[in-house]
């Protein structure tokens, strides 16, 4: 499922007309307005990471992404940006890596020998503060930047992603990061951009409940058999404040 093309099967797909039509409904809204999206499950990370590479854009577009790094490795983070071969622009013109890590460590400089080549050029910086109030205000900071030196972004043109939120709920609690999740995600709807942040537990976990209502909805990822699917992962939408849930559908 991808918010750039049609994201749930249609009415012949065992998909009721009415929810059909309802979810098509809300995403063109949320496209269009901004929105924050929660992204968990009890799933592989690498599913989070093409999860992630689906909400960041596809590379026909001119997308202006921001990652935010606590947690994934370098490799992943190059997995979910564009192929810089096959992109309008260079990513160091559209891209902005924030990184987060408890043990300092670079994810795209060349000073990294294990960087991947593909985040070279990109813009990277290192959040020195290490209380969650450095993220959120790197964040904040590097959202206004990237729109201003853009000029007249379009809906959906700003994409953010946050990978991981777990050490963060470990270190910070769940109350400082909904304080995050409630700044950072008015800071993208203002610009109607689309974030998303990683937490990788259940749905109906103690934490990713405690989050739910500060984000517009909650994309559920789980690993099926192959053989049996003829995909091997799924995902589904929740949408509490419209009592809205989709079927599983191929990630």
């Amino acid at each position: 499922m991808t918010t750039d093309q049609s994201v749930v099967r249609g009415p012949d797909d065992d998909v009721p007309p009415d929810d059909f039509t309802a979810f098509l409904s809300l995403l063109n809204e949320l496209k269009a307005t901004g929105c924050n999206l929660l992204v968990v499950g009890d799933a592989p990370r690498e599913l989070f990471t093409r999860a992630s590479e689906n909400l960041l854009g596809d590379a026909e577009s001119i997308r202006h992404r921001v990652v935010a790094v606590t947690d994934a490795t370098p490799e992943s983070i190059a997995e979910r940006l564009p192929n810089p071969e096959e992109t309008p622009r260079p990513l160091g013109e559209t891209a902005r890596i924030l990184n987060h890590a408890g043990a300092p460590r670079s994810v795209a400089s060349a000073a990294n020998a294990d960087a991947p080549a593909e985040l070279a050029g990109i813009q990277e910086t290192h959040v020195a503060d290490p209380e969650l109030q450095g993220l959120q205000s790197e964040l904040v900071n590097t959202i206004d930047d990237v729109v201003a030196e853009a000029n007249d972004l379009r809906p959906a043109d700003l994409r953010v992603g946050v990978d991981s939120l777990d050490p963060l709920v470990d270190h910070y609690g769940e109350d400082a990061v909904r304080r995050c999740l409630s700044m950072v995600g008015g800071h993208v709807r203002k610009h109607n951009g689309m974030a998303h942040y990683v937490l990788t537990e259940e749905y109906d976990s103690e934490r990713v409940q405690s989050l739910v209502s500060n984000v517009d909805a909650v994309i559920e990822l789980r690993a099926v058999d192959p053989v049996e699917h003829d995909h091997d992962a799924q995902q589904r939408w929740h949408v509490p404040r419209r009592e809205l849930v989709t079927e599983w559908t191929p990630l």
